[in-house]
């Protein structure tokens, strides 16, 4: 239909009339079902008043990750520069580094999450001075591996440098967030357990590679737990303990009961807390376009997250609520009774410390929430004498006890 311009205006008028109308019609029935943007609740952030101090322990390298001998001293790792270094118990810093590694390092432009990433000392650290470490080893171009090795401790020096696994697919840094997940810790069992992310290749349901997996083995050659739930499975990888993940950064065992817990990043949203189970699926990346932090209708059977965690003025679902959880670890309310026995999450993105007090006696749920420091973004230890100590990009810090 042709239209002059006189007309053309008319319509216009009416046209804006109209959507006005409509947007205050709109905007009452909102109001008048609690449902404006005026009412819209999102999720609190509580903070612990009056908050714990804490202190100062040593300037430090992007500590990426703390892990403490029996003997007091603190191992951490050099996120780019490849060093593992070492603080002696009466908190003296050795200016020789214990070990270095070749890392490829993130590129600025791309942020790939790429250097010198988990650290675990071994259980039977006293009688063998096994240190175990998890990096990003440099292949060719923009490609790098993921490669986990042990040293052997010789006076505060890391020796006989041995590869234990090194057969992980390689990543690209050119695709910009390289999801390599990247940590290691020993279980309850003394097995060794790996997180591998899932590089952006969305292949994490498929168990006939260790991307987007959690892999659980032998300490000595990186071969497969014996009692895998995917040992015999045609076709699978049989050192794959769960599966259905995108970047999981960190993990730990509850001491109790020895069930493990893990951090989910999910990218702008949804990040979660997992209890995680042998031979279970996690859901990624069936997840990726959901907006309920539910699990999708694709893979009805894929375990859901006991919690999903929210920046400030956000809830879960919200684009851009991610708080990209790191740091993991139980904390008993012995040495810190205002903490409880709790669990204990730092973040990234907020640098919040975070303590989560678990429903008894399941612990399947998470009953409170609050904020207990705000300047942690990498890794939590606990110390053999029950102290935390925790890492930001530029510090290591201790909750000072009570």
């Amino acid at each position: 239909m042709m239209v002059n311009h006189s007309q053309s205006a008319d319509l216009t008028g009416r046209s804006t009339l109209l959507v006005l109308i409509l947007s205050a019609l709109v905007c009452l029935l909102l109001l008048a079902c609690g449902g404006g943007s005026e009412e819209k609740k999102v999720r609190e952030t509580v903070r612990m008043e009056p908050p714990l101090a804490s202190e100062l322990v040593t300037s430090a390298n992007f500590p990426v990750s703390l892990a403490f001998a029996p003997d007091g001293r603190l191992f951490y790792n050099e996120f780019t520069t490849g060093d593992i270094r070492i603080l002696t118990p009466s908190g003296q810093f050795l200016p020789a580094p214990f070990a270095h590694v070749d890392v490829a390092v993130p590129d600025v432009e791309v942020q790939a999450e790429w250097g010198l990433l988990g650290l675990a000392i071994d259980p039977e650290f006293e009688a063998n001075h096994y240190v175990y470490i998890y990096f990003m080893q440099p292949t060719h171009g923009a490609e790098a591996r993921p490669v986990v090795m042990r040293f052997t401790d010789q006076d505060n020096r890391g020796v006989n440098p041995t590869v234990i696994i090194g057969d992980l697919e390689e990543s690209r840094s050119d695709l910009g967030f390289v999801n390599v997940g990247g940590n290691i810790h020993f279980g309850p069992d003394g097995y060794l357990y790996v997180t591998i992310g899932d590089r952006l290749v969305f292949t994490s349901e498929d168990l006939t590679t260790p991307t987007g997996k959690i892999l659980r083995v032998r300490k000595e050659d990186g071969s497969a737990a014996p009692d895998n739930p995917f040992v015999g499975t045609e076709g699978a990888d049989p050192r794959i303990f769960a599966y259905g993940f995108r970047n999981t950064f960190d993990f730990t065992f509850q001491p109790q009961t020895g069930l493990m817990y893990g951090n989910e990043n999910h990218s702008e949203r949804c990040d979660e807390l997992n209890i995680i189970k042998a031979g279970q699926d996690y859901g990624w990346p069936a997840t990726r376009l959901n907006l309920t932090c539910e699990r999708p209708k694709e893979r009805p059977e894929s375990i859901q997250g006991i919690y999903n965690y929210a920046a400030p003025g956000t809830n879960p679902e919200d684009v851009y609520s991610s708080t990209a959880p790191t740091a993991i670890q139980f904390i008993s309310g012995n040495r810190y009774p205002r903490l409880g026995d709790s669990l204990l999450i730092c973040e990234f993105v907020t640098k919040f410390m975070r303590r989560l007090e678990l429903a008894v006696p399941k612990q399947d749920k998470v009953v409170a929430d609050e904020i207990v420091a705000e300047d942690c973004s990498l890794d939590i230890a606990i110390s053999p004498d029950g102290v935390v100590y925790y890492s930001n990009e530029t510090e290591i810090r201790r909750l000072v006890p009570g």
